[in-house]
């Protein structure tokens, strides 16, 4: 069960749908995977409500061949350890829920002095700065940041980064003592991907579309490049197109070692030190 279907919630639920379908069927021979079912709820009448009406529908489509059901118009109710109820009675039998439905601030921001605003977040003026607190700048998923039509930004990694670079260049004008600069944000667009070879990107401020291969390479170009060192990224690509050509998977990792006999002494009796770190 998966509660939000913006991009994280819809890109987590594609990854879901795709090892089911792939890679679980390889690693687990013996398993049903006829019996597994991925849930997708949100509360809106649309997966990525940020894109266009034709993204949406292509992510829908997507979403579906993955075998993944979304349910829309509905809440999650209740989560329980065992079952999720929805707003609308109906009872999903279940262990895992993941929450993708929006974020709030740290509680920090209500402990400031700062009447905080929508999401728990403070709201700044153009420079970061925080009204009636000098020297004190909020940003990131911790601020409200009005974009260029007065709406806040959305919580975003490249609205952090550019806030972040902008608010320290701002700081380093205080101290130089000339004036600061209210923040001008570079839309450079949205995307998500939905699964292998599935994605949409809505690129620039004018938004120009991209579907299917072509947005799922573009949609792994730019997180390759938002690496911080050029190591990283060469590992990345090699990891990528190994995951993506080969047939071999990591391994899995065993969630229930309560239900094996397992020796951890055994590594120190094979080298016959005796001694613990």
């Amino acid at each position: 069960m998966i509660v939000g279907a913006g991009p994280t919630g819809a890109e987590t639920a594609g990854t879901l749908g795709d090892m089911t379908q792939r890679m679980l069927k390889d690693v687990y021979k013996d398993l049903d995977l006829s019996k597994a079912q991925i849930f997708l709820v949100d509360m809106g009448h649309s997966v990525l409500s940020t894109f266009s009406q034709k993204s949406q529908e292509y992510a829908s489509r997507m979403l579906e061949q993955r075998g993944v059901q979304v349910r829309l118009g509905i809440a999650a109710k209740e989560v329980a350890p065992d079952h999720v109820l929805l707003s609308d009675g109906t009872k999903i039998l279940t262990r895992t829920v993941i929450w993708a439905g929006g974020l709030k601030a740290s509680s920090l921001s209500g402990n400031v002095g700062v009447a905080p605003g929508h999401g728990g977040r403070i709201d700044v003026q153009p420079d970061f700065s925080v009204k009636d607190c000098p020297g004190v700048y909020a940003l990131g998923d911790f601020a409200n940041i009005a974009g260029a039509d007065g709406k806040p930004l959305p919580q975003l990694a490249s609205v952090a980064e550019q806030s972040g670079k902008w608010c320290a260049k701002n700081i380093a004008a205080v101290i130089a003592a000339e004036p600061q600069q209210p923040f001008h944000y570079l839309d450079k667009g949205i995307m998500a991907m939905i699964g292998r070879n599935a994605a949409v990107a809505e690129v620039g401020e004018h938004r120009h579309e991209l579907q299917g291969s072509i947005a799922f390479a573009a949609w792994l170009g730019v997180h390759a490049a938002l690496l911080t060192t050029a190591r990283a990224k060469i590992e990345t690509f090699v990891e990528w197109g190994w995951d993506y050509f080969g047939k071999g998977h990591a391994d899995p990792v065993l969630d229930r070692a309560s239900q094996i006999d397992i020796n951890w002494n055994d590594e120190e009796e094979e080298t016959g030190s005796g001694s613990k770190a």
